[in-house]
């Protein structure tokens, strides 16, 4: 049986208008939230390397935490572009042929 025959047997039905618009709202709203406050953060580090309290306090783990956000950041960039993403169902219906061919074939 190849990949393109299979089905899914218990398929959720599918989800209507009001559920589309509050599964938006709600990533709208948790997406700005976290932005604002990712915002917030990223101020307050800046003015407090400025600052003469608490000067050095944090510097290298939070230059740290940036270059490896960077990092990630451009990691998903790259996945997205070169296409990683297409097809990611595709793995799943491989791997069920296969065992369908495996036990087909006695093994």
């Amino acid at each position: 049986m190849s990949p393109a025959n299979l089905h899914i047997v218990n398929e959720p039905p599918p989800i209507g208008r009001r559920g589309r618009i509050i599964l938006w709202t709600a990533m709208i709203v948790g997406l700005t939230g976290a932005g604002l406050c990712f915002a917030y953060k990223v101020a307050e580090f800046i003015y407090t390397i400025g600052s003469d309290d608490v000067k050095g306090f944090a510097d290298v783990p939070v230059t740290v935490y940036f270059v490896v956000a960077l990092g990630w950041a451009f990691l998903l960039a790259w996945a997205f572009l070169t296409g990683k993403f297409a097809h990611a169902e595709q793995a799943k219906f491989d791997m069920i042929a296969k065992e369908e061919e495996y036990e087909r074939l006695g093994e």
